[in-house]
């Protein structure tokens, strides 16, 4: 008689079942929280679901979690209340009338009007490697790469606000919210083919290069016009003043700015050389839009914050649910 016997456990489906002791044994789910789902596991770490179900109903056996009919997956324990959010926002945020400021400004008064627990945190403590996150808290984030990739290699959940996550794992982990960019820029277009001087040539006066905002808002104006691209160094009114003659050079037919402080730097050449102005679109809607008259696609404000309170309430109640991505439509503002 011959006896069959199980076949000896893969290396990659031992490391599987570590990686799942490790994330329970360092408290990355806390008590009563619900734990990851068959299909989780499988998508995750790429197993089968038969693979992933074995290894929960191990997980079960060896009491560090609670399986339950019909509900899924806990960590043992009585449930507790969230630890609340950490806001990681870079330092530019605290310059005034600056595009991180109004938004942290405006996210704040949401977290304390919805009794939300919240934490800021400019210089998140370092260690050996990389910012450490408190165990409990949700991270939002705006402008630090920092702690988007310790999150990442801590496999925790964070909220990334006006941007996109990596590809690759962070795109499974990182929630966000963003402006739909191209859609932006695709406006701007539509907008100044309406304005243009004759035939004359469209010009697009971006921001630094490699950077993905900037690439966006140009992609999607020249997926409606053809227009020539000059790139400023920078974001700010200086590195806008550097270029503006090429990008007033450039498109005496009219001229989208990827920011607002760039159209400003073009309005300042504009005064300084007694030139004619050419029709002109920005982009965010920043308090120096409204001071300047200038037209602009701008941000919608409420519609970004509601977004990404949404994002937090969800994630609050859904802890290991797959990651959310929402896109915000910016809008037209003429007012020249």
């Amino acid at each position: 008689m011959v006896i069959g016997m199980p076949r000896p456990r893969s290396r990659h489906v031992a490391e599987v079942k570590h990686q799942l002791v490790a994330r329970l044994r360092e408290a990355l789910h806390r008590p009563g929280q619900r734990f990851l789902s068959n299909r989780a596991v499988a998508r995750r770490f790429d197993v089968s679901y038969q693979t992933a179900d074995a290894l929960m109903r191990e997980l079960a056996d060896e009491g560090l979690i609670v399986r339950r009919a019909a509900s899924g997956s806990y960590v043992p324990g009585a449930s507790t209340t969230s630890g609340g959010v950490v806001l990681a926002f870079s330092a530019r945020a605290r310059h005034k009338s600056s595009f991180g400021s109004h938004l942290l400004d405006r996210l704040r008064s949401r977290l304390a009007a919805e009794r939300v627990d919240w934490v800021m945190n400019w210089t998140i403590s370092s260690g050996r490697h990389g910012p450490r996150l408190g165990a409990t808290r949700y991270a939002v984030i705006w402008e630090r790469p920092d702690v988007v990739d310790a999150s990442i290699r801590l496999e925790r959940t964070a909220l990334l606000l006006n941007a996109r996550p990596p590809a690759g794992a962070g795109a499974a982990l990182i929630d966000s919210v963003s402006i739909d960019d191209f859609s932006g820029g695709a406006h701007a277009a539509q907008f100044l083919l309406q304005r243009r001087r004759g035939a004359a040539a469209l010009a697009i006066l971006a921001g630094p290069r490699h950077d993905a905002r900037s690439e966006a808002r140009v992609a999607g104006f020249l997926s409606v016009a053809p227009a020539s691209v000059v790139a400023a160094p920078d974001w700010f009114l200086q590195g806008g003043l550097m270029v503006a003659d090429r990008a007033l050079t450039a498109g005496p037919g009219g001229l989208f700015c990827c920011n607002d402080r760039l159209a400003q730097a073009v309005l300042r050449r504009v005064a300084d050389r007694s030139v004619r102005r050419p029709p002109l679109v920005g982009f965010d809607d920043a308090p120096v839009a409204r001071y300047l008259d200038l037209t602009t696609i701008a941000i919608p404000w409420d519609d970004l914050v509601d977004a990404a309170m949404g994002v937090i309430q969800r994630r609050r109640a859904e802890p290991t649910s797959a990651a959310i991505a929402q896109l915000v439509s910016p809008r037209l503002i003429v007012r020249d």
